[in-house]
């Protein structure tokens, strides 16, 4: 395993600044493959979004005290669709990544995104089944989308620029729901159905840009020496970071890799994931985003601008306010880019966990008055609350379940990481407007109380069970992994002389 030791100190020679400088072709088809993440943050912010569209709750609810409103039950219906299509989009990706291959994923990816959009732009006024199709066909396509993006970033990218790659995931997901907000602004207060239809066709946008360039994309150098394809794969790494890298060490390394895997387990199936060592990081993988869930993320993002128009602001101010959300987390997404490599991924997320339990508490008792004067302060709050989350546990979630999961179970472990996602939001999505609505337990702002508690107890479990994947090659996590390193003292553990005990 010569060369896995001589690959872990090439790649620890780098700094972001030089790796990027190095592999910057690798960076940009990163973010070219995560444009699918984009699709998924504006599919979220557009199923709460549009419910403050008022052509909208007309043309799929009904009227009730000369109001259009839209009910508790086909709500929670069409935003958990999607989830639900996530949940089986993501479950997905192990088979079809591994068979046909990141590039094929995505490009089945945009085909079915497609039609779900289809489905979503031409639905009927009262069609209310039709759009729930469309959304839960589009869903399927979108949990593919953000799985297939985290395991190409953590595959094509060295270590220096692994964390950021994949944060950068979240990144595209904020910058989504930042360009749902916008066009909702700019549409919400038509009052045809082209209203909400526009928010649904500006989707199309962005599957045809990634078929237009797929053709021209990389295929992961893992997944073509997994299926024997050597020489291809050293095409890639030569193409990804220039002529002037070592391609045989590169290749060898990934090779060894795979090889120590094997060792360990000679089946790459689902059951895998829950077997032996790879239990724990499937539990961490997917325990990021139930966190990202408990820390009550729906509640005041995913339902902001309703949340907004529900205290007494106006619609205008409503919708300016979700735009103003999104911009602060495009902020802090680029903030935890620039210091997750310094601060380390644990310390991030685990304060961040701590943040967005403070600022929900301060969200609910300010709700308890129940008066007008307290909504700018609850909307800074709000602002508040998606800078902590968003410079935390938001991106760091998609970083960490990408870095702990094995080489041999990425594409498996990413993908059941984003069906455990898509059932946390979706049962997020269900139970939120029965809490929030004033025809149903009406508490408002209050809720901030349940997932503040909530956090709370999620930020213990985050200090025990979090590691610290930081500076750490896949070799390396794979190691501490079976060496059962406790996640406390994944940061300062040292491979070398635990070797050299061993050997004693």
């Amino acid at each position: 395993m010569l060369a896995l030791a001589e690959a872990a100190a090439h790649e620890h020679s780098y700094t972001p600044l030089t790796a990027i400088r190095t592999y910057w072709r690798a960076f940009a088809w990163c973010q070219f493959i995560s444009i699918g993440a984009l699709l998924w943050g504006y599919d979220a912010q557009v199923g709460g979004g549009i419910l403050s569209v008022p052509s909208f709750r007309r043309d799929f609810g009904s009227i009730i005290d000369g109001q259009p409103v839209l009910s508790a039950a086909w709500q929670s219906g069409f935003n958990s669709a999607s989830s639900i299509g996530g949940m089986f989009g993501g479950l997905s990706l192990g088979f079809v990544a591994d068979r046909f291959g990141r590039r094929g994923a995505v490009a089945l990816c945009c085909v079915i995104s497609t039609i779900g959009i289809f489905l979503q732009f031409f639905t009927p006024v009262q069609a209310n089944p039709m759009l729930l199709v469309g959304k839960l066909v589009n869903g399927f396509a979108l949990g593919m989308y953000v799985s297939c993006a985290s395991s190409y970033c953590s595959e094509v990218s060295p270590l220096a620029l692994r964390g950021i790659s994949t944060g950068a995931v979240n990144l595209w997901i904020v910058l989504g729901q930042f360009l749902s907000n916008g066009v909702i602004e700019g549409t919400g207060t038509r009052t045809d159905k082209y209203a909400y239809r526009l928010p649904f066709a500006i989707q199309w946008i962005f599957p045809a840009i990634l078929l237009a360039g797929l053709p021209f994309a990389p295929e992961s150098p893992w997944w073509l020496v997994r299926k024997g394809k050597v020489e291809q794969a050293k095409a890639v790494i030569a193409r990804l970071a220039g002529p002037t890298l070592d391609l045989d060490l590169h290749v060898n390394q990934i090779k060894e890799t795979i090889e120590l895997e094997q060792r360990e387990a000679a089946t790459s199936s689902y059951w895998d994931l829950f077997r032996g060592v790879n239990l724990r990081r499937t539990i961490v993988a997917s325990m990021v985003f139930v966190l990202q869930q408990v820390a009550g993320v729906v509640f005041v993002l995913g339902f902001s601008t309703y949340f907004f128009e529900l205290a007494g602001f106006a619609d205008e101010n409503a919708f300016r306010l979700g735009v103003g959300v999104t911009a602060i987390g495009i902020v802090g997404n680029i903030l935890a880019g620039l210091t997750m490599n310094r601060f380390g991924r644990r310390f991030l997320f685990n304060w961040g966990m701590v943040g967005c339990a403070v600022v929900n508490f301060l969200i609910a008792f300010l709700a308890i008055p129940g008066k007008t004067s307290t909504n700018w302060a609850m909307a800074i709050f709000t602002l508040i609350y998606n800078f902590v989350y968003q410079i935390g546990i938001g991106p760091l979630g998609y970083v960490i379940f990408a870095e702990v999961s094995s080489a041999r179970l990425r594409s498996k472990t990413v993908g059941f990481g984003i069906l455990v996602n898509s059932l946390c939001g979706m049962i997020a999505n269900i139970v939120i407007p029965y809490l929030v609505n004033p025809d149903e337990a009406n508490l408002g702002g209050k809720v901030g109380f349940i997932f503040g508690g909530l956090g709370a107890i999620g930020t213990i479990w985050a200090w025990f069970f979090i590691p610290e994947t930081k500076n750490r090659t896949v070799d390396e996590l794979d190691v501490m992994f079976e060496r059962h390193v406790s996640a406390r003292h994944f940061s300062d553990y040292l491979l070398e002389t635990a070797d050299h005990r061993e050997k004693h």
